[in-house]
């Protein structure tokens, strides 16, 4: 309705007039609340956003009703009960936390997980992009309720017209409320647009997750094969000095030569040399598994040796049955299904621009004007004059041309969601493959493995045999070298071929999403 201006010029009037307008306002929200609930789109969710997502970076998010991601671990091992408060307190050091409290602790498996999903960068990045997006279902469902604003204003002014003077003080109060009723389908694809992204978020969260722990196992039996490496490389240099001092020894009382003790110094030196390459190459395997877990690599640890753990079992399904797992389980497949969701609601947000708003508007407010005059030959005057405003009115606003703006907006959200859905298509598709590869290098890995250790047990039964007789005269030194040296390529391929078996368990978990 049209705005209106009521003079009062008295108290009593002054207060009949505030009343009737706060009366007046208050009467148009509620007609306008009423109105709101029976037309609008969707009612606004009053909802903590924090629960929308993993309570902590180092928890997996799950749809609610279900239970909460197992970190997946490619071999199993015995569970440990993290330390709270402990862990805090290191979180809460500048600089990188120490990981244990005595520098020569080893660490597990599932103690370098723990640490790693608790200090790294990777998730607590991934964490706080889901929180980030979550707090886009308030933005988008705040569109659902009014704006009102309160606005005021007041200073004093001075008049010289001679011979008058007048000097006033205006001052105005007002709020006012803008409220949408009906869109037409707009709040309700940005709010469904909002959710579909931050699903996408959480189980991009998970596979982050995912990708940490794989990335931790590698690292760690990375290492592992390392240290287990640098074992080996020591008992080859005991194995070389063995056959050095024994031909030494042959040479002494004239039954060897002296082209074969340089031989078999050569060999020795040979051993002594790679040993050097294997320890450097456990301090890089160390720094590597720092950073994986979070922290500096001057903070590397120490692990404990998996000899003792059980290898993984063997698999039970088919890698059909594999695959069926992957498509529905894993999280980025499901995390591109919620995007191509996302988009599809920004379709429907770009159709619904081709209609009107219809919004209600409404105001209320008081002006006065403190005022006083002086002129030569009387006695002046003054006053406090109130002037009391409001109005309210149901608007339509519908764009009838932009010059086809709101027609290519339509066209690229469209094509968009397309692109989307094939991008969702290449994933299963590379889904596929990786399981595939993985279950195949997995029972590849098993035998290698099984192959290794009979492999090492012949060399080793083959060594001893030809050391035996040389020292007996009954073999040459380059018949001792040639088994020695097929001992020592025995041991680094059993020691490899435990770690491709374990990481190849550990790819075929991730490749899984379980």
């Amino acid at each position: 309705m049209p705005r209106k201006s009521l003079p009062v010029g008295s108290d009593l009037r002054d207060r009949s007039l505030v009343s009737a307008t706060t009366l007046f306002v208050l009467f148009s929200c509620c007609i306008a609340c009423f109105i709101s609930g029976c037309i609008m789109d969707g009612p606004f969710v009053d909802q903590e956003i924090d629960k929308l997502v993993s309570h902590d970076s180092a928890v997996g998010w799950a749809p609610k009703g279900q239970p909460t991601p197992v970190t997946p671990l490619a071999i199993p091992v015995a569970p440990t009960t993290p330390e709270i408060a402990r862990r805090t307190a290191e979180s809460q050091v500048i600089g990188a936390p120490l990981l244990v409290a005595n520098p020569t602790e080893k660490l597990s498996l599932t103690r370098c997980l723990d640490h790693a999903l608790t200090n790294s960068p990777v998730t607590r990045g991934a964490w706080e992009s889901a929180r980030a997006t979550a707090a886009t279902i308030g933005i988008a469902d705040a569109a659902y309720m009014p704006d009102i604003a309160f606005t005021s204003a007041m200073g004093p002014q001075r008049l010289a017209e001679a011979p008058m003077i007048v000097t006033q003080t205006p001052a105005t109060a007002a709020i006012g409320m803008s409220w949408v009723l009906m869109d037409f389908g707009r709040r309700d694809a940005e709010s469904a647009r909002a959710r579909a992204q931050l699903i996408a978020a959480n189980y991009t969260f998970n596979r982050a997750m995912q990708k940490l722990v794989f990335d931790v196992q590698s690292a760690y039996f990375t290492l592992d094969a390392k240290i287990s490496l640098r074992e080996a490389a020591r008992e080859n240099v005991i194995t070389a000095r063995k056959q050095l001092d024994a031909t030494d020894d042959r040479m002494t009382v004239g039954l060897a030569t002296r082209p074969e003790v340089l031989q078999a110094r050569q060999q020795y030196l040979q051993t002594i040399y790679d040993l050097e390459n294997a320890k450097a190459e456990v301090f890089i395997a160390q720094s590597n598994l720092a950073v994986v877990m979070g922290v500096p690599a001057d903070h590397a640890p120490d692990i404990i040796a998996l000899n003792e753990l059980p290898l993984p079992d063997s698999l039970t399904k088919g890698v059909d049955l594999a695959i069926q797992s992957a498509l529905v389980q894993r999280p980025d497949i499901a995390s591109a299904i919620s995007q191509v969701r996302a988009l599809q609601q920004v379709t429907k947000n770009a159709e619904a621009n081709f209609l009107p708003i219809i919004s209600f508007e409404g105001s209320g407010g008081i002006t006065t004007d403190n005022y006083s005059y002086t002129m030569p030959g009387t006695t002046g005057g003054s006053g406090v004059p109130t002037t009391g405003t409001y109005s309210a009115q149901i608007t339509a606003d519908w764009l009838i041309f932009d010059g086809y703006e709101r027609a290519n907006v339509l066209r690229q959200a469209r094509s968009n969601v397309r692109a989307a859905e094939a991008q969702l298509e290449q994933l299963r598709l590379v889904t596929t493959g990786q399981v595939w590869a993985s279950y195949f290098d997995f029972f590849s890995a098993q035998k290698r493995y099984e192959a290794g250790v009979a492999l090492l047990t012949a060399s080793q039964d083959s060594y001893d045999s030809v050391y035996q007789n040389y020292l007996n005269g009954l073999a040459t030194i380059n018949d001792l070298l040639l088994a020695e040296s097929f001992l020592f390529d025995s041991r680094f391929e059993l020691i490899k071929s435990r770690a491709e078996l374990l990481t190849a368990s550990a790819t075929f978990v991730y490749a899984l999403g379980s």
